[in-house]
């Protein structure tokens, strides 16, 4: 029982000679991937996703407008009245993925965090879940989201310190792992997984990218997040099995998906 939590099937890597997306998507959802939410970069994007969950019975959506495009748009307004309609879709399930990058160059702070606030005030408006988009910016968006106590957050592919995923789990957020923690430079995502109580803990694989170990360098997909689990599962002391279904009531629980075929007990 895989929920993969954060993934972009839009992505051309999934629309070539050797992969064709829909016949991936449905062998993975006939062979053990019962979930999967396809996140956005941008409103075309955004409307993307929305039409690949109507193909497909276990994929959601999520719509917004990633930091790296902000300087793409030209009508701030406009943009976000367009989030505004597509989030009213039946299977949008959150706003992102939004956030702050700050390592991609040429970028904009003030344009980023105003695009940041006004996607958050809208998730507040429309009382729905936030997927945060953090690079090379953990004060600033740490400093963004203490405005938002309200919302229910999850920080996606998360590369911060121990000590911040405390204080994020403390105020209720959720922590994202993807194949990063198999890597063998994974130390600090490692130490973050060690600080994150297992009923906060979502896993994602970030597809196209991120492939775990052993698969790195590959097309990522939903079925490789058996090795997320499995290492996350090393850490935690626990067999992949629990990772598996605990991540899955989970990301249930944060998107707020009907997800009562799953067995509600303590797999901790």
């Amino acid at each position: 029982m895989i929920f993969d939590s954060h993934a972009h099937y839009n992505d051309e890597k999934f629309n070539s000679p050797d992969i064709s997306r829909d016949e991936l998507l449905n062998k993975l959802l006939g062979e053990g991937v019962t979930a999967i939410v396809n996140a956005s970069v941008n409103v075309e994007d955004s409307k993307d996703s929305l039409k690949l969950s109507e193909k497909f019975d276990g994929i959601y959506a999520c719509v917004g407008i990633h930091p790296g495009d902000v300087d793409k748009v030209g009508d701030i307004d406009s943009a976000i009245a367009e989030i505004r309609r597509l989030a009213s879709h039946k299977k949008a399930v959150a706003i992102g993925e939004i956030g702050l990058d700050y390592y991609w160059e040429p970028f904009d702070k003030q344009k980023q965090k105003l695009f940041f606030t006004k996607q958050l005030d809208l998730a507040r408006e429309l009382l729905m879940p936030v997927v945060i988009h953090d690079r090379d910016a953990h004060g600033d968006v740490d400093e963004i989201i203490r405005n938002y106590p309200d919302l229910k957050i999850v920080l996606h592919s998360y590369s911060g310190s121990a000590e911040w995923a405390k204080s994020l789990v403390n105020d209720g957020r959720y922590i994202s792992f993807s194949g990063v923690v198999t890597f063998k430079n994974a130390r600090r995502a490692l130490e973050a997984l060690t600080a994150v109580p297992l009923d906060r803990i979502l896993i994602e694989t970030d597809c196209p990218y991120l492939a775990p170990t052993p698969l790195r360098g590959s097309v990522n997909n939903s079925a490789n997040l058996i090795y997320t689990a499995a290492k996350i599962a090393e850490i935690k002391g626990v067999t992949t099995e629990k990772i598996l279904e605990q991540t899955y009531i989970n990301a249930c629980r944060f998107y707020n998906i009907n997800c009562d075929t799953v067995a509600r007990k303590d797999f901790i």
